[in-house]
């Protein structure tokens, strides 16, 4: 009976961890390509903001006018490997 609640509990950690894990890789993967300079220029308010708005909208990356160069290649290519 305690090996059963031991299992059980140990389960339901594990899967908080794995969730919280996820959730932040999933957001400093776009944050990463991203400039940082949290100009407002997209119209989201920051690069956080721009990463938030592209888990509803992969495209959103595309409102970004500071977005040049091998950041927006690697940007395209992360998009086009989402899809």
């Amino acid at each position: 009976m305690i090996g059963i609640l031991i299992m059980t509990l140990l389960a339901f950690v594990l899967s908080i961890i794995l969730v919280t894990i996820y959730g932040k890789t999933e957001k400093e993967d776009y944050v990463k390509y991203l400039p940082g300079y949290n100009c407002g220029v997209c119209g989201f308010g920051s690069c956080k903001g721009m990463s938030e708005a592209m888990k509803q909208d992969i495209n959103n990356y595309k409102k970004c006018k500071l977005l040049k160069g091998e950041a927006l290649e690697k940007m395209e290519q992360m998009v086009t490997e989402h899809k």
